[in-house]
């Protein structure tokens, strides 16, 4: 099982030259758009409306990518998993169709034991909660809720049932470093490397340029794609469109799996298959436009660049407001 540090090395692998790659390593489903945290530097504040996957179609992308040899799935991008009352029928279905490693991740304040037990015993891989304060005060300034002390407990509590049912998911623990949390990391991880097996410590992005306000009010490293990808090789550079897919809670093909806005659809996948959008038409443009740097309107030239400019969406249909 990889780690998360060796999951960024194989995420890194790709032909950047390549507008015909194979089919996509790995496939994101963002099974819900709510959550039930305020972030305040998360895009997730400015949904108009909420969405819930139907596991129906879950379960029959599952039969496709097993079918051709995908390997990893996460239930999660946009939203907190733990609010989809299927998660563990999802985790259980992936599995038993023969995909090997499920993985989500949480703000951890639903993870509680009754809501979590069924999803390990599903034979999820791994969890990662999302901490982005060290202290209990300036966790309620980041996350809007005061849960700081709860999600610790949940964390331990995950660690202690792991070794009294011998299940072997592993427990992550990531950190978005803000202004206000600067150094807090270091607390953080001292206090729950007894429980974990990694702490990601990850710098504030302009979220796939929608969240432009990150752009004035944090400081931002461009060469940090999303703020985890810190090789300079990614400045100007994504690797995502040649190597992943994420499924939106209304089932369509994104581009990007913090596509808050839509404004990536590559196609419908109630009416295609994930293979037919992989190499179409307009999968193919994309591409291209990203390898000849040939971004400027789209959401990516402003992610890349930490720009806030006017941007329109690849198929205005799909596009939320």
């Amino acid at each position: 099982m990889d780690t998360l540090s060796q999951k960024k090395k194989k995420r890194m692998n790709v032909d950047f030259n390549n507008p015909f790659p194979p089919y996509p390593k790995e496939i994101f489903f963002d099974i819900t758009s709510i959550c039930n945290h305020r972030c305040f530097f998360c895009s997730n504040t400015k949904l108009k409306k909420n969405y819930f996957m139907d596991k129906h179609l879950a379960f029959r992308l599952f039969e496709e990518l097993n079918e051709n040899g995908v390997k990893d799935i996460a239930l999660y991008a946009t939203g907190e998993p733990f609010l989809h009352k299927d998660l563990a029928e999802m985790t259980d279905k992936a599995k038993k169709i023969g995909i090997q490693y499920v993985f989500i991740s949480t703000n951890g304040s639903l993870a509680t034991p009754e809501r979590s037990r069924p999803v390990l015993d599903a034979g999820i891989d791994s969890i990662k909660f999302s901490i982005n304060a060290g202290t209990k005060e300036s966790y309620i300034n980041i996350h809007g809720k005061d849960h700081f002390d709860r999600v610790i407990s949940n964390i331990k509590w995950f660690s202690d049932y792991r070794s009294k049912s011998n299940l072997k998911y592993k427990i992550y623990v990531s950190m978005v470093e803000t202004k206000e949390t600067k150094g807090q990391h270091l607390f953080l991880e001292k206090n729950l490397s007894p429980y974990i097996d990694e702490f990601d410590i990850r710098g504030c992005s302009n979220q796939g340029g929608n969240m432009y306000e990150n752009n004035e009010k944090e400081n931002i490293n461009k060469n940090n794609l999303l703020g985890s990808l810190k090789e300079s090789q990614f400045c100007n550079k994504c690797p995502d469109i040649f190597n992943r897919l994420t499924v939106t809670p209304e089932g369509y093909a994104s581009a990007c799996c913090v596509d808050y806005q839509n404004y990536l659809i590559l196609g419908d996948l109630n009416t295609m298959t994930i293979k037919e959008i992989w190499h179409s038409e307009r999968t193919v443009n994309f591409r291209k436009r990203h390898i000849s740097n040939n971004l400027k309107g789209l959401i990516c030239y402003n992610c890349l660049n930490n720009l806030n400019e006017n941007c329109y969406p690849l198929t205005s249909k799909y596009a939320r407001k």
